[in-house]
């Protein structure tokens, strides 16, 4: 079993202080290891946020360790993934990564 980081965010992400929350990502991707996000208290994200979020999912495969969801994101980001197409309506391994299946 190989350990994870745990970061669990609340509130608002936007461009206005996206770079916070880079930063924390940054920190957590640099330990190698398997990260685990809670969004579940997110209030409000903008388009940003999410590509921070993918860009960091990404960037965990290619360095050949686990980046996922802890709990299903909550309705505000699935609006704006929908809003964006990021995901679209049927199930695929986008809409799986932010419904935490």
């Amino acid at each position: 079993m190989s350990a994870t980081q745990s970061i669990s965010w609340d509130g608002a992400a936007s461009i206005r202080n996206v770079t916070e929350y880079h930063e924390e990502l940054c920190e957590a991707l640099s330990a190698g290891i398997d990260v685990s996000i809670s969004l579940a208290g997110m209030e409000e994200v903008d388009l940003a946020f999410i590509q921070l979020i993918l860009s960091a999912r990404r960037s965990a495969e290619t360095r050949g360790f686990a980046f996922t969801l802890s709990d299903p994101a909550p309705e505000p980001i699935l609006q704006v993934l929908e809003r964006g197409g990021f995901i679209g309506p049927a199930p695929d391994d986008r809409r799986n990564f932010w419904l935490a299946q």
